[in-house]
């Protein structure tokens, strides 16, 4: 179970990369991170760290699984 602060970055990362229209993906908390699920490929450069926590990614998951079903 993650805190609230961890959450709350979680959601912060979420809306820098504009993951948080429920369907393209989204931002997990996790036990040493940040764990990143995306529908398609992610454009650009990723975000390795965050809050100086690794950022996990995890692209071309399925549609229920990018809107967190």
């Amino acid at each position: 179970m993650t805190d609230t602060y961890m959450q709350e970055q979680a959601e912060a990362l979420a809306a820098k990369l504009k993951l948080n229209d429920g369907k393209t993906g989204y931002v997990e908390a996790t036990a040493d991170g940040f764990a990143v699920y995306t529908r398609r490929k992610w454009p650009g450069k990723q975000i390795t760290s965050w809050d100086g926590l690794p950022v996990e990614w995890h692209e071309n998951v399925g549609t229920n699984k990018a809107a967190n079903r």
